[in-house]
């Protein structure tokens, strides 16, 4: 009856062991098959020291579940399985957007943001920036923040950068009136900030000449659901073997070669017009980072300042050890034991951007210069896609010519 029901839970589950603070699945009106695996569930379960039902006809109450990463209740039932016993039948699409990756932050959510503030450090900052998206509905999922110091000889600088959840905005949808006061407080505290919503991907494209193993290795990737970006289009110099890779993963490929022909034998002018077809391609596609896969052409300091903080490069060295070309050769003639690649963002100055991300590998005097390609080649793979994924999930924040890494 209701009444020993309702005394039973309050002697054997006293509240303390349910507070409503934690993540818990609620089960109403159970009642025919759901009631009895429930029960049989009970039995044979130790649930926080409700160890038996005898019948269970109409119920709402609370039963506790490991948090595994949820970050609220969620809704579900429990149902027999084929096998007689348990199981719990969750409604995926209302709980899809609570599920939390390896990094702790939500995924497959296509409200969530991140904000990327950079500021000379002084206090109040963080305190405004949380003040402000709690008085607008938002949950702060995440956040990693670094000052720099004075060893540089420069004003110490706040970096920051922020997981916001936007489900509870209180402007539904339309986040103008957030970014609006997002930028009212940037101004007290002379901020740049950049908001990017994970619903909205990135448009990449992929430039390539010859060596084609870093075209291949981001593709797969790709294809695989490693990169969280969409990929625009692959260009290159050169027919093959872009157009062949490029066609195999369906991704348009352009082909802009450099023909000295058509620029009267002049090899300056044809690079230059050239590189002009390639940015009115970029800017027309819409990209929003641009990767050089390997693509063995320096570009012009007007492309590099217009690409700044967005196209990154994979160098085939440990930088700044053998910047330009044939970096292994000249790393077998001088006898290294480490060799390296490097993935930076591309500036004016050639192999001299910011850095993201750097590997070595060991190597002795039985390589020869085949033996370090060889090895490069899974350093320069490696390196490349993890600067691409995080520059695409907003972990990068720029220094003057060092990069802030989350």
């Amino acid at each position: 009856c209701p009444f020993f029901l309702s005394f039973f839970l309050s002697t054997f589950c006293p509240p303390p062991l349910f507070p409503s603070s934690s993540p818990y699945i609620s089960f109403l009106d159970m009642s025919g098959s759901s009631s009895s695996a429930l029960a049989s569930m009970l039995k044979t379960r130790n649930c926080h020291g409700l160890r038996r039902h005898h019948s269970l006809h109409s119920v709402s109450t609370h039963f506790r579940i490991p948090r595994q990463r949820q970050l609220a209740k969620c809704n579900a039932a429990v149902v027999p399985n084929s096998s007689g016993g348990p199981t719990l039948n969750v409604d995926k699409e209302k709980n899809s957007t609570q599920q939390l990756d390896d990094d702790g932050e939500l995924r497959n959510n296509t409200n969530v943001a991140d904000v990327l503030v950079s500021c000379p450090d002084q206090k109040g900052v963080i305190a405004a920036l949380a003040q402000l998206f709690y008085g607008y509905g938002c949950n702060i999922i995440s956040s990693d923040q670094h000052t720099t110091s004075h060893d540089d000889g420069n004003v110490p600088m706040f970096y920051q950068r922020i997981t916001v959840d936007l489900s509870e905005l209180h402007q539904g949808r339309d986040t103008s009136a957030l970014e609006t006061a997002i930028d009212a407080t940037a101004s007290r505290f002379n901020m740049n900030w950049q908001m990017h919503k994970r619903s909205e991907k990135k448009r990449v494209a992929i430039l390539v000449s010859k060596v084609d193993h870093c075209l291949w290795d981001l593709l797969i990737r790709h294809a695989n659901g490693e990169l969280d970006c969409e990929i625009a289009l692959v260009a290159s110099n050169h027919l093959e073997p872009g157009r062949h890779i490029a066609e195999k993963f369906h991704v348009p490929f352009h082909h802009i070669p450099i023909s000295p022909n058509d620029s009267n034998g002049d090899l300056g002018a044809a690079k230059e017009k050239q590189e002009k077809a390639m940015r009115r391609l970029l800017n027309d596609a819409k990209v929003d980072c641009v990767v050089l896969a390997r693509y063995m052409q320096v570009m012009s300091e007007e492309f590099c300042e217009e690409w700044a903080g967005k196209c990154i490069n994979i160098h085939h060295s440990f930088l700044p050890a053998f910047e330009g070309a044939r970096p292994y050769h000249r790393a077998h003639t001088r006898g290294v034991k480490l060799i390296g690649a490097t993935a930076h963002y591309v500036s004016s100055e050639l192999d001299a951007g910011p850095i993201i991300v750097q590997e070595v590998a060991h190597v002795s005097h039985r390589d020869d210069v085949s033996d370090l390609k060889r090895k490069g080649r899974d350093l320069e793979r490696y390196c490349l896609a993890r600067a691409l994924r995080l520059h695409v999930d907003n972990r990068l924040l720029l220094h003057g010519n060092k990069t802030i890494v989350y």
